[in-house]
């Protein structure tokens, strides 16, 4: 199978020079697009089945998380199981951990690069992200999931869009007929433009055997891999 080359297309919220102002609007219209379309749905199917009932407080590392309102989502869904999680959210930019804060989402906030995580070998329980792997080539996704797998003692679970000539088409009309302003619009037809395929996220992982490589509605997939050393006793 030949190697992956794609460079995604940018998208603004990655861009500094994007207004504050814009900046929180286009928080708040990812966050209103999740609730609505199930964003957090296909997270919680993946994870909460596979977290260690024998421990009711453990640590999620939740790469990219913007506001945070997806994996606080989690947390809620965890909660009715009798498990408490705590949070760790990772976001190279300051304004969307600070958004977060302002709305009340409780997390521990951390600005680092996903590709170079600032954590000791297995020290969180498990680390997640959704709607995150789009934004980067190929050879960063395979560094980002060596980091995850480095600090994880459960395993590594990713959510993403998975590509889709209907989601291509059906994207607009539903970003339009939810009110985001241009800023959400722009980047929802980007990201669906760079969504992945099953069979290109499987060669992010060098021949590694998944836990679960699957399709999640709607339009996304689930990516579930093993720590990558025996968990501590």
């Amino acid at each position: 199978m030949a190697r992956l080359e794609k460079k995604p297309q940018p998208e603004l919220m990655d861009q500094t020079a994007l207004p504050l102002a814009d900046t929180h609007r286009a928080l708040d219209d990812l966050d209103r697009v999740h609730r609505w379309l199930l964003g957090c749905h296909a997270v919680r199917r993946a994870l909460i089945p596979r977290l260690d009932t024998d421990r009711l407080q453990q640590t999620v590392l939740d790469l990219g998380t913007g506001s945070g309102q997806v994996a606080n989502g989690v947390v809620d869904c965890a909660r009715r199981y009798g498990i408490t999680l705590r949070i760790v959210g990772v976001d190279r930019k300051v304004s969307h951990l600070v958004y977060g804060r302002r709305q009340g989402i409780p997390q521990l906030r951390v600005v680092a690069d996903a590709r170079q995580l600032p954590f000791g070998d297995q020290t969180i329980d498990w680390c997640i992200s959704n709607l995150f792997f789009h934004h980067f080539t190929h050879d960063h996704n395979r560094r980002i999931l060596t980091e995850m797998q480095r600090v994880a003692i459960g395993g590594t679970l990713i959510v993403d869009l998975r590509r889709s000539w209907l989601a291509r088409r059906l994207i607009d009309p539903m970003l339009r007929l939810l009110g985001v302003a241009q800023v959400a619009l722009h980047d929802g037809q980007i990201s669906i433009s760079n969504a992945w395929s099953l069979d290109e996220v499987s060669q992010f992982l060098d021949g590694q055997e998944p836990v679960e490589l699957r399709h999640r509605f709607p339009f996304r997939f689930s990516l579930v891999l093993g720590p990558a050393h025996p968990p501590r006793a």
